[in-house]
């Protein structure tokens, strides 16, 4: 694109349209609303930017606040809260083909229930694979290295003590009334990143509504393994589960926050 504020006449690069991903900065700068983009509009894409009412205190005690509810009461959430929670991943970053990806909202706690027997069963069969050397190294040459070790160092030892048995209560979804899984097909751009900021964005408003929730790995990788469970949620024989989280009126109400000092921080100075 070339143009400034002080000239008038503002046009793309004929050969450079092509790699447009229609992101919208250049119509949000634009003070006189005078550069189009094809499928974007002023009136229907666009709003006038909120006051930023939020200094850094504020947000950071707002995101000292938030934990992850694994806790849920016994109460519904509407379907209002939840569209509002969907309404805030309009002004979430992301990568490439956005509009692939897809989003299931299961608001409905028996269905949720319906797919935890076979999620049980699926958990138990990672510990006779993991313990497998044949089925240890397939699933590793699929799932990469990095999966691999999450499932082994992780997931792997805290199924083998039973702790996803259903004898012992919802250990998996955590009895949460609804449950969000972001999805999309398996070749489309991105969309691994994208999943992950869409949950990001999806958690922190769920915490600004006065509702609990977080993220769970146990429901996507159960869906793309186990056809009962992708048929429970229906996602689509051609997406790839990347992410969910569970939702609900948190059960507990929390009196402190952990301050993590895990990052390994590296300055490069000038």
């Amino acid at each position: 694109m070339i143009g400034t504020n002080d000239i008038k006449e503002t046009f793309f690069i004929p050969e450079r349209m092509p790699i447009c991903l229609q992101c919208g900065q250049c119509m949000a700068v634009c003070k006189t609303s005078s550069i189009k983009v094809d499928g974007l509009s002023y009136e229907n894409d666009f709003l006038d930017l909120p006051p930023n009412q939020v200094s850094h205190k504020s947000f950071i005690d707002f995101l000292a606040n938030r934990r992850s509810v694994r806790n849920f009461k016994d109460k519904p959430v509407s379907n209002e809260l939840i569209d509002q929670i969907l309404a805030s991943l309009s002004y979430a970053p992301f990568g490439a083909e956005p509009d692939k990806m897809r989003i299931t909202v299961v608001n409905d706690r028996k269905r949720i229930e319906s797919s935890l027997p076979h999620i049980e069963k699926f958990l138990d069969d990672i510990v006779k694979w993991i313990e497998n050397p044949i089925a240890s190294r397939m699933i590793k040459r699929r799932s990469g290295t990095e999966k691999f070790n999450t499932i082994k160092n992780h997931l792997y030892p805290i199924s083998k003590l039973g702790n996803y048995k259903l004898e012992f209560g919802d250990r998996i979804t955590r009895n949460a009334p609804a449950i969000i899984i972001f999805h999309a097909p398996k070749n489309a751009a991105s969309h691994t990143d994208n999943s992950f900021i869409y949950a990001t964005y999806a958690m922190l408003t769920a915490h600004s509504l006065g509702l609990g929730a977080t993220m769970i790995g146990l429901v996507p990788n159960a869906i793309n393994k186990v056809k009962e469970v992708r048929d429970i949620y229906e996602i689509p024989d051609e997406n790839e589960a990347i992410s969910s989280i569970i939702v609900g009126y948190p059960g507990i109400k929390y009196k402190r926050t952990i301050k993590r000092k895990g990052q390994q921080i590296h300055y490069i100075h000038a």
